[in-house]
C-alpha cells in the first residue's frame, strides 16, 4: 500500500484573513493487496481519520435558519398566489410567472437550508470519517480538515499509522494458517 499526501489551504471566510488547512491523501493498493481483499472479502474493514469538513459556525447555522424561514414564508405565498391566479385570472392578471417562481424559490431555499443544517449536525455528531477498504478501492482519494498546519501534520501522522494498520491487516490475511494441534 502506498500513501501520497499533500497540504493545501483555503480562505476560511470572505472577510477574514484566516485559512483552513487540508491534508489530501491518495492511497494505492498493490495487485497482491487487491487480490487478498477480494479473495477474503475484507471490504468492510474500517480506517478512522479526522473529519473532512470544518466544524459548523454560528454564522453558518444562522444563514441556514434564515434560508429555512424564507422558504417557509415563500412556499405558501407562492402556492396561494398560484391558486388565486388559476381560480381568478381577472384579479391576478399582472402576476405572470411570479407565483410559480416564489413557490420554486421557497422550496429550494428550505431544502438548501435543511441540507446545510443536516450537514452541520452530522459533522457535530461524527467528528471523524470512517473509510472502508471498499471505499478506498473505488475512490482512493480522501481529504482531512485541520484548523492549522501543525494539526494537519499531526493528522498526516495519524493517517499513516491507520493505513499502516490496514496494510498489516491485509497482509495478515494473505494465507490461511496451516492445521495446528496443541497438547493441553
Amino acid at each position: 500500500m502506498k500513501l501520497t499526501t499533500a497540504f493545501r489551504d483555503k480562505n476560511a471566510g470572505a472577510f477574514t484573513g484566516n485559512k483552513d488547512h487540508y491534508l489530501t491523501c491518495h492511497v494505492e493498493f498493490t495487485h497482491e493487496e487487491r487480490a487478498i481483499i477480494q479473495e477474503r472479502g475484507l471490504y468492510d474493514y474500517e480506517t478512522v481519520v479526522a473529519a473532512d469538513t470544518p466544524p459548523p459556525t454560528r454564522s453558518g447555522d444562522f444563514v441556514a435558519m434564515l434560508m429555512r424561514m424564507a422558504g417557509i414564508v415563500l412556499t405558501p405565498l407562492g402556492l396561494l398566489m398560484s391558486c388565486v391566479q388559476s381560480l381568478r385570472p381577472d384579479r391576478m392578471a399582472g402576476a405572470g410567472i411570479w407565483p410559480m417562481f416564489m413557490l420554486v424559490l421557497g422550496v429550494s431555499l428550505f431544502t438548501i437550508g435543511k441540507f446545510k443544517d443536516w450537514k452541520a449536525n452530522k459533522r457535530e455528531s461524527e467528528p471523524s470519517q470512517r473509510l472502508t477498504l471498499r471505499r478506498l478501492l473505488s475512490n482512493p482519494d480522501f481529504v482531512v480538515y485541520a484548523p492549522s498546519l501543525d494539526i494537519a501534520q499531526v493528522y498526516e501522522q495519524q493517517a499513516r499509522e491507520e493505513l499502516s494498520r490496514a496494510a498489516q491487516f491485509i497482509r495478515g490475511n494473505a494465507a490461511v494458517p496451516a492445521h495446528t494441534s496443541y497438547d493441553l
